[in-house]
C-alpha cells in the first residue's frame, strides 16, 4: 500500500482534518480496492466560496490528484468531497472514466455514460465516508 501525498495549497490552516484524512485514505483504499494513492490538494477560492453553487471539488485524472475546496466548509463535506473523487479516481483506474467527456459544464446531464459515473461516485463515496463515519464514532467506544 503506497502512501498519498496532501498538499496544502489553501490560505486555511488544515491541520484539524489532517488525522481524518490520514486514517480514511487506508480504509479508503482497503475497501475501494484502487491501486495508486492520488494527490490530495486544499485549495483557498473566496470568490467560488461565495456562490451558493461553487465548485466543491475536482479530479483530475491525467495528474491522479483531488483537488478540494475547503473555505466556508464543514470538515464532514470536506471528507465527503473527497470520498466522492476517490470513486473517480477509482474509475480512472478501471479505464471508465477515458470512455466519457466531463469538458461540458453540463456533463453529468448530457453524457449517459458520466451520468452513470456521478450515480457511482454520490452513492459509493457517500456510502462509504457514513460507514467509515459510524465505525470512527462507534466501533472505537466498545
Amino acid at each position: 500500500m503506497n502512501n498519498y501525498r496532501l498538499i496544502n495549497k489553501s490560505t486555511r490552516d488544515m491541520s484539524h482534518l489532517n488525522p481524518f484524512i490520514k486514517d480514511f485514505m487506508p480504509y479508503a483504499q482497503k475497501h475501494m480496492k484502487f491501486n495508486k494513492m492520488p494527490t490530495i490538494m486544499y485549495y483557498s477560492d473566496q470568490d467560488n466560496a461565495a456562490k451558493t453553487f461553487g465548485k466543491t471539488a475536482y479530479y483530475d485524472p491525467s495528474a491522479h490528484n483531488i483537488v478540494l475546496y475547503v473555505d466556508g466548509r464543514h470538515p464532514k463535506d470536506i471528507m465527503r468531497s473527497l470520498s466522492h473523487e476517490l470513486v473517480h479516481h477509482c474509475q480512472n483506474e478501471r479505464g471508465d472514466l477515458k470512455l466519457g467527456d466531463a469538458s461540458s459544464p453540463t456533463y453529468a446531464q448530457d453524457d449517459d455514460h458520466m451520468r452513470k459515473m456521478e450515480k457511482e461516485a454520490y452513492l459509493e463515496g457517500n456510502l462509504l465516508l457514513r460507514d467509515f463515519e459510524d465505525n470512527f464514532k462507534y466501533e472505537s467506544k466498545k
